[in-house]
């Protein structure tokens, strides 16, 4: 165990090692694959030979490769080992607990208390429906991927800048929490503290954060003279996560914590702090007292569409409406708190909002996306490229800025011009050709990313935004359209994991149409829980208690669910037999028909929940 396979790394210990004896070593990638060709981890020149090179990696690229020598097996037979990876204050740290895992009964242990730990995030909500590939996805991998995301958000990834680099997205870790917050609410809250440290003073926020040092990192210093150096979506997703996490637990005292804003004076230590619920009423006030002259929220350099960068005074209708919805969370807290006098602020504000969106918003068919510096539309039918855009009309509806007519209106043309086999796109027609005028976004080739794409985060939107409307069939067929588990029959199209929510899927104007990248640290995977538990399923917390309010395709004949929810385990059993969508016509708990669909805090263990849609 001393002999191999320490590597040292600052004041801790990564170590390697396995519980027979090892053969020989490499630490040397370049040694371990090869100098031909860079290497290629399909066939590691190492293996070519009879043993590995027992080379050592001081500096640049390292690796662990141990051999073990099993000698030749008879028919039957079985060797078994462990291989062992960890990190230590020292390597007098780590022995102990090298020597106590080569006990095969201590291990077998250890695998049982990992299994356990698993067994208790996953049994937050269990549930079948008709639906297999849908099963998969909430009951393993959706959950299981929320759990990365809300550890590791984008600061470590194989396809971002990742550790000391990019960091900590503020807005991704803000969404990253929505998912994994029945799951770990405790986590949550911890993560949604870090994330308030980085808003600034005056309400608006850092765009991303070294998790290790809580200093603002690559992305928050922008040279051009002509557009603000603050997003105009940033400080407001807290709002979203802080009421999830109200919602999930009911602890409304923990908004009283103090917590510090971002700017710190010459000693370091931070100039001003405020409560979490003062925090969020500085990122609301930010965003009223910064519109520009249609009365919409100024975009800034960028809202959650990094790509679109226009000069100083353009406006923004997604955060128009990100600003609505967040003032309806913020709502539900000041109802909860008797805070009479900010309610009627917020209401006023929403009032307003909802106004001017409506007002100026409208193109007929559709909610326009943006009005540059100038006033003119961006996302209209009078343009040859970007002619509609899904998140101003997603996220009208879920705002309830847009009228009943306008969001049917709105959410049918989404289908019509937005819709492909493998998902939305975020955008239609794509841009072919830079134009410095809308920024980044036109540096792809139509059908590419925010170009066109398959966005897959704008896509639980879109789910969302039909159940409101209670299209059950429709928000069922984009879930699945994106759904990860359902693409076995076409992973020579697909070629991404089929457990996993990719962060986009070329569109169709891309001649590899159906392509996805960029898995796993997608914020995709925390909105589609969301949608698939809370909105499809409808197991929806709110601070008064669980609401159940399903829409689901009218050929389920229902489903079941177990949610654990505030100490207590519902086990719930949802029937269609009049294959509808959406409505709650009675509920039952324990056998005693309840008024409404609403379960408030209750006493004791388990209950049994029966709902009838009708």
């Amino acid at each position: 165990l001393e002999q191999y396979a320490f590597m040292k790394r600052d004041t801790a210990v990564n170590w390697f090692a396995v519980t027979v004896p090892a053969a020989s070593f490499d630490g040397d990638r370049k040694r371990f694959l090869g100098r031909h060709e860079y290497g290629s981890w399909a066939a590691p020149d190492a293996l070519k030979n009879e043993r590995l090179s027992n080379s050592e990696c001081l500096r640049g690229d390292t690796i662990g490769a141990l051999q073990v020598a099993l000698g030749t097996l008879k028919p039957g037979e079985s060797r078994r080992f462990a291989a062992l990876l960890g990190q230590a204050g020292s390597v007098d740290d780590a022995l102990p607990v090298l020597r106590k895992l080569t006990d095969p009964i201590v291990r077998d242990a250890a695998f049982v208390q990992l299994a356990r730990g698993w067994d208790e995030f996953l049994d937050v909500l269990s549930v079948k429906t008709p639906d297999p590939a849908f099963d998969s996805m909430v009951n393993v991998h959706n959950p299981r991927q929320c759990h990365t995301t809300k550890n590791w958000s984008r600061d470590l990834s194989l396809y971002q800048l990742g550790l000391g680099g990019r960091g900590m997205g503020y807005r991704d870790s803000s969404q990253d929490v929505l998912g994994a917050m029945p799951l770990m609410p405790g986590e949550c809250r911890d993560l949604i503290e870090k994330i308030l440290t980085v808003q600034k003073c005056e309400g608006n926020a850092m765009h991303q954060f070294l998790p290790s040092t809580m200093e603002a990192s690559v992305g928050d210093s922008h040279e051009r003279p002509d557009r603000p150096h603050w997003y105009g979506d940033d400080h407001l997703w807290p709002v979203f996560s802080v009421a999830a996490y109200v919602r999930e637990t009911g602890d409304l005292a923990w908004l009283d914590k103090e917590l510090p804003f971002y700017e710190k004076g010459p000693d370091k230590k931070p100039l001003e702090s405020a409560t979490v619920y003062q925090h969020l009423k500085r990122a609301l006030a930010f965003t009223r007292s910064h519109r520009g002259s249609h009365g919409l929220p100024l975009l800034g350099f960028a809202d959650w569409n990094d790509t679109v960068n226009l000069p100083a005074g353009a406006e923004s209708l997604f955060l128009a409406n990100q600003y609505g919805k967040a003032l309806l969370d913020m709502a539900e807290i000041a109802s909860a708190r008797k805070d009479l006098g900010y309610r009627a602020w917020l209401d006023e504000a929403y009032r307003e909002m909802k106004a001017a969106v409506e007002k100026t918003g409208w193109d007929g068919q559709w909610y326009v996306r943006y009005f540059d510096d100038r006033g003119n539309p961006i996302g209209t039918h009078r343009s040859e490229k970007g002619k509609i855009w899904i998140n101003s009309n997603t996220w009208a509806v879920l705002s309830g800025f847009a009228s009943a007519e306008r969001a049917q209106t709105a959410m049918e043309s989404v289908n019509q011009h937005l819709n492909t086999k493998f998902g939305l796109k975020l955008s239609a027609p794509g841009y072919n050709g830079f134009d410095p005028a809308i920024g980044g976004v036109t540096t792809y080739p139509p059908g590419a990313k925010e170009n066109g794409g398959i966005f897959l985060h704008t896509n639980p939107w879109a789910i969302m935004a039909e159940t409101v409307l209670g299209h059950g069939d429709r928000a069922f067929q984009y879930y699945t359209q994106i759904n990860p588990a359902a693409k076995n029959d076409s992973m020579e199209t697909y070629e991404a994991e089929p457990y996993c929510y990719p962060q986009n899927i070329l569109g169709d104007e891309h001649p590899q149409f159906g392509l996805a990248r960029n898995t796993w640290l997608s914020g995709t995977s925390s909105w589609m829980y969301v949608a698939a538990t809370q909105w499809i399923l409808g197991l929806r917390p709110e601070i008064g208690g669980l609401r159940i309010d399903p829409c689901i395709p009218r050929a389920w004949s229902g489903f079941t669910a177990v949610r654990r929810f505030r100490g207590v385990t519902y086990t719930i059993t949802v029937a269609n037999p009049q294959k509808v969508s959406k409505g709650v016509a009675q509920m039952h708990v324990d056998g005693v028909p309840v008024a409404g669909n609403l379960l408030p805090p209750a006493t004791g263990l388990e209950h049994d929940i029966k709902i009838v849609l009708g």
